[in-house]
């Protein structure tokens, strides 16, 4: 067996709603998913590429020799155009689009690896589904740190940095951080990456206790503070010491 990898970018597109058409919706689908992309490569990008058929969805993977750049400045520009202009009388056609690099196996059965598993569980966040969920578009894009990094951050004409937001990654054992971006819809990218951060005490609200309502007639004690008869001792860390209110009933 060959354990030989080649440095690669992998992009994979998913169905939106595949699983619920029934199997002549899905084959159009399919056909549709494959011309679509066929459009948004040029004939020499798509020469470049190799690409695996999953069912719902597609796997494309980008040797060294691809211009990866030309990905978000080219192909996937075209194809948010694309299924933009779709006839009426087309099935619906929306894309969960990811994208990762890494080393790529491939043996006799196809490719493999922990980069390709990677970019699947990419491509099945919760907010990517979610972004698809709420956007006008009619795609969604999560990238990896690693490919944020080595190109989102390079400077390319026609693609803002600002407009891919850090969103939490967490899908069976992989755990970490990507970022979304939604096209024609920052708003919507923005707003998922606010939800989705980890909240504060203070945002939390509730999550603290609050203030008590006291009624005895003698002695209580309660953590930071002592009701004696009709008074009321608090005390905070945020606070002197001691408080005296008189008069507390």
């Amino acid at each position: 067996m060959n354990f030989q990898a080649q440095q690669a970018h992998l992009l994979f597109a998913d169905i939106k709603g595949f699983s619920s058409r029934s199997d002549r919706e899905q084959l159009r689908s399919r056909e549709d998913l494959y011309a679509e992309f066929r459009s948004a490569f040029t004939d020499a990008l798509w020469q470049l590429c190799s690409h695996e058929d999953r069912g719902d969805g597609v796997l494309f993977v980008m040797p060294s020799a691809f211009p990866v750049g030309t990905l978000f400045t080219e192909v996937l520009p075209r194809l948010e155009h694309g299924l933009g202009g779709r006839r009426r009388s087309d099935p619906l056609l929306r894309l969960r689009i990811a994208v990762h690099v890494g080393a790529v196996h491939r043996d006799r059965h196809g490719f493999a690896g922990n980069a390709v598993n990677h970019v699947f569980r990419l491509c099945d966040g919760e907010p990517l589904r979610q972004a698809l969920d709420e956007a006008a578009s009619d795609t969604a894009l999560l990238v990896s740190d690693a490919v944020r990094d080595s190109v989102v951050r390079a400077g390319l004409p026609g693609v803002e940095p600002t407009t891919f937001h850090a969103v939490p990654l967490h899908v069976k054992e992989t755990h970490g951080r990507a970022w979304l971006h939604v096209a024609g819809d920052n708003a919507c990218a923005m707003r998922i990456a606010q939800e989705s951060q980890p909240r504060t005490d203070d945002e939390r609200g509730g999550d603290k206790p609050g203030g008590v309502s006291v009624s005895a007639g003698h002695s209580v004690h309660m953590n930071g503070a002592v009701v004696t008869g009709g008074d009321a001792h608090v005390s905070s860390p945020s606070a002197p010491r001691s408080r005296w209110w008189r008069g507390a009933r």
